[in-house]
């Protein structure tokens, strides 16, 4: 088992052509593990989190107009903690076991504690994210997200802007990388499945 956020350093290349051979840069530090669920966990979690999940969906104002989020998303946490980024503050629901369970083997294979976890449902190769990083002062740590369901290509780059990398998130996939890392989940035109991703942060509480 992976125990450090630097076990895993991989070279970074802005041309990539197998998107299976993933060519990460090595600052921002990362760990990416590729089997870090077994197939029944992964089958287990993915099956709840379809069917027991409150989803919603929410909008964001960019450049003055108003959009709705190409994906759906649910908020899970400590009593008390809220998130706040894109100008939105959410409040969470109390962990589920299901959740909680993931949580407390992160904390114990990683050291990594986490009284937040964000979680998206991108339903289609139409659904995305934008390039973001996950540096909004109310957090600290490192962000460990774990994939679930379709497999997705997320691209990285170390600015705000430049060449990036991919990197195949399939199912049971880990992918941990500290607060500084640019990265986003693309459209596709090809006909992916649906594809959550569980995301685990510490949120400084007020």
């Amino acid at each position: 088992m992976h125990t450090t956020l630097h076990s895993e350093h991989l070279s970074y290349s802005a041309s990539t052509s197998d998107p299976t051979q993933p060519r990460i840069i090595a600052q921002p530090s990362l760990l990416f593990v590729p089997d870090y669920l077994d197939r029944p966990d992964a089958d287990s979690l993915l099956q709840w989190a379809t069917r027991s999940v409150p989803w919603g969906s929410e909008q964001i104002r960019l450049f003055g107009r108003q959009l709705v989020v190409p994906r759906l998303v649910a908020w899970f946490g400590d009593a008390g903690v809220s998130y706040r980024y894109s100008q939105l503050e959410h409040p969470c629901h109390g962990w589920p076991p299901e959740l909680n369970r993931l949580r407390r083997r992160l904390r114990e294979d990683f050291g990594v504690a986490s009284n937040f976890a964000l979680l998206n449902r991108y339903r289609c190769g139409r659904d995305s994210m934008g390039w973001h990083a996950d540096d909004e002062p109310e957090l600290s740590g490192a962000v460990i997200s774990v994939s679930l369901g379709a497999t997705r290509t997320l691209r990285l780059r170390p600015s705000r802007s430049g060449a990036s990398g991919g990197l195949q998130l399939a199912h049971g996939t880990l992918l941990m990388h500290d607060r500084k890392l640019y990265h986003a989940l693309p459209k596709t035109s090809r006909p992916v499945g649906e594809r959550i991703n569980l995301t685990f942060r510490q949120v400084r509480t007020r």
